[in-house]
């Protein structure tokens, strides 16, 4: 309730404000309209002054010009007292507007004060009778809930009272009386029977029960606990049978890898050996193959202490030692495939011309320019159509290129495992030295030049510095 109050209030005074604001708006815009209109109606009368001025100096004509500056000054001095006459009177309605305004506005301040106050006076006395409400209400329940308080109390001590007599009064009966008496009474009231019973006897007898049901309480919480304790092991045996099933299923798939792997391996050996025969039959050098005793296989009718899992942990054990040893035996199959390739790169073996023949021999010959002397041919001459390329016949370096004596546009190539071949007789040369050609590569082309009876090329081959002959190589 005082918050909807406190907040009509600060609405009311919102709504006043604002209304004197509006007022306020509508006075000035008032003054400056009228201020706009003096202003206008002075600019015309300024403009009408002028006229009449022009007008009356026309009018007069005066012959002289000291006549007409008379003229046209009062003229003027009487458009300035007629201007200043109504700017006066223009300021004076100005400020009284303005006044008006004033006073309006301090009126509607006035009010609007006025009544904020007689508001908050009226919210601050209906603030103070909710507030004497609201405290009288707090007073009359907290002497409702400390009348409660103090009935409850009560009761609750006269039931303990009760109750302690009760038991104050059955004690003492069990003290001072040695027998008891039970009156059994049937639903008709007839033959009503009764029976005396000694203390000790109620004792033994209370004894008795309390065993008894101690017992019966031990008896089904230990088979409450065996009950239980089967039931986990069922769950337990029933797991474990899943899990075996689970395991037994995986060893067999592992067994279907494991012999999917040994034919790959089996498959792999096989290429080997292959590839080991193709080697031996173009006498390349083998590696040795590894000793197959780390991965051999052993077997037997049982299995002793161990399991399933164990063997075919020995299995995948001994797959992998094979397939480790198949590794290595082919790394070093490669290895000597590449060593291979590279003698056979570095060895002349490639004719060193498209077609031609043998003109002159390796070895002892009769000489080409007199017929009948003997002397030592250290190559073959391949008789050739003159300008035919000429090829490296194996892969090195340029050791010389240019001309060199008899053997005319000679080239001399430097192989590895102790090769040198040679060329000369040639029409032109295509390396230079240092130079590092391919095998089958053209390094010029055959001609006649230097100790030459035609076209034809001399091949050389030298090996650890003995000249041997080329065509054993070709």
């Amino acid at each position: 309730m005082l918050e909807q109050l406190e907040r009509w209030v600060i609405s009311t005074t919102n709504m006043f404000n604002d209304k004197l604001k509006q007022y306020a708006g509508i006075v000035a815009a008032k003054a400056e309209f009228c201020w706009q209109a003096v202003l206008e109606k002075l600019s015309l009368m300024l403009a009408d002054g002028k006229k009449r001025a022009v007008q009356a100096g026309v009018a007069a004509r005066c012959t002289t010009r000291e006549c007409v500056k008379e003229t046209e000054g009062k003229a003027v001095a009487s458009a300035e007292k007629i201007a200043a006459l109504v700017k006066t009177r223009a300021h004076r309605a100005k400020a009284q507007a303005k006044m008006q305004a004033c006073i309006a506005a301090f009126k509607i301040k006035s009010r609007a004060e006025v009544l904020l106050s007689e508001v908050k006076a009226y919210a601050q006395s209906k603030a103070a009778v909710a507030k004497a409400y609201a405290q009288k209400c707090a007073a009359m329940a907290k002497a409702c809930a400390q009348s409660a308080a103090a009935v409850a109390k009560g009761y609750a001590v006269s039931v303990i009272e009760r109750v302690q007599n009760k038991y104050r009064m059955w004690k003492r009966m069990w003290r001072c009386n040695q027998h008891f008496t039970f009156w059994l009474i049937p639903a008709d009231g007839q033959h009503i029977a009764k029976t005396h019973v000694k203390k000790s006897h109620l004792k033994y007898a209370v004894t008795g029960i309390a065993a008894f049901l101690v017992t019966v309480s031990v008896t089904i919480g230990v088979l409450a606990h065996f009950a239980i304790q089967n039931e986990a092991q069922k769950q337990e045996l029933a797991e474990y049978k899943a899990t075996k099933q689970a395991q037994e299923k995986t060893i067999q798939e592992l067994q279907k890898m494991a012999e999917n792997n040994q034919k790959q391996l089996a498959y792999l050996s096989k290429l080997e050996d292959k590839v080991r025969q193709e080697m031996e039959k173009n006498g390349a050098q083998l590696p040795p193959k590894s000793d197959i005793s780390a991965y051999a296989g052993k077997g037997g009718p049982t299995l002793g202490d161990s399991s399933p899992m164990g063997y075919m942990l020995e299995q995948e054990k001994n797959i992998h030692n094979e397939a480790n040893a198949k590794k290595a035996d082919l790394e070093n199959l490669i290895s000597a495939l590449e060593n291979e390739n590279y003698r056979r790169e570095m060895t002349p073996s490639v004719w060193p011309t498209s077609g031609g023949y043998i003109s002159s021999a390796f070895g002892g010959r009769a000489n080409p320019f007199d017929g009948y002397s003997r002397d030592w041919h250290p190559g073959i001459d391949i008789a050739i159509d003159y300008g035919a390329p000429v090829y490296a016949s194996a892969a090195g370096y340029v050791q010389q290129a240019g001309w060199y004596g008899g053997y005319g546009r000679y080239v001399r190539l430097s192989h590895d495992f102790g090769y040198v071949t040679a060329y000369g007789h040639m029409s032109s040369i295509e390396v230079s030295a240092g130079q590092y050609v391919q095998k089958g590569e053209i390094i010029g082309y055959v001609g006649s030049s230097g100790y030459s009876t035609g076209p034809h090329l001399h091949f050389e081959v030298i090996r650890y510095g003995e000249q041997i002959n080329p065509s054993r190589l070709m």
